[in-house]
């Protein structure tokens, strides 16, 4: 698999971020966690340019002192960070909330599952298709060449 760079994941769930963690590192897949929604933008403003900036961004509903779509909110308010794919984890599936975050500029909404088994294949596919599937900004295409 080919280095797309790295997830900043905000969770405030110690648990959750442990699980993610583990998945992650299963798949040298690095991530930078953080706990607290106003960590985000000083996080993202003080990378030094922008081949530095995360590949994606992960942003759980339930953190604080801000929710998630606050935060996605700020973050695609901001000129430099609009083309950062952010990804919304959720505990709801509120049609007008996910709607609401697809409106604000989020790539994806996940609801987070409930299950070992269910995360599992939950994030085996986010993987998958993040990177292995989706040309991300800032990344050279990798195309094998197939016949038809």
């Amino acid at each position: 698999m080919e280095n797309k760079g790295y997830i900043l994941m905000l969770e405030s769930d110690a648990h959750d971020r442990e699980l993610s963690k583990n998945y992650f590192d299963a798949h040298a897949i690095t991530v930078e966690f953080l706990k607290l929604s106003n960590e985000v933008l000083p996080f993202l403003k003080g990378v030094s340019n922008a081949d530095a900036l995360p590949a994606l961004l992960i942003l759980s509903m339930n953190a604080f002192p801000d929710n998630g779509l606050e935060v996605l909110t700020k973050v695609k308010a901001v000129d430099s960070f609009k083309h950062i794919p952010i990804i919304m984890l959720g505990e709801n599936t509120q049609p007008d909330l996910i709607k609401e975050c697809y409106a604000k500029g989020a790539s994806t909404f996940i609801n987070k599952p409930f299950t070992t088994q269910l995360t599992d294949i939950s994030i085996r596919s986010f993987i998958q298709y993040w990177f292995e599937v989706a040309q991300l900004p800032g990344q050279q295409f990798v195309h094998a060449s197939v016949k038809i």
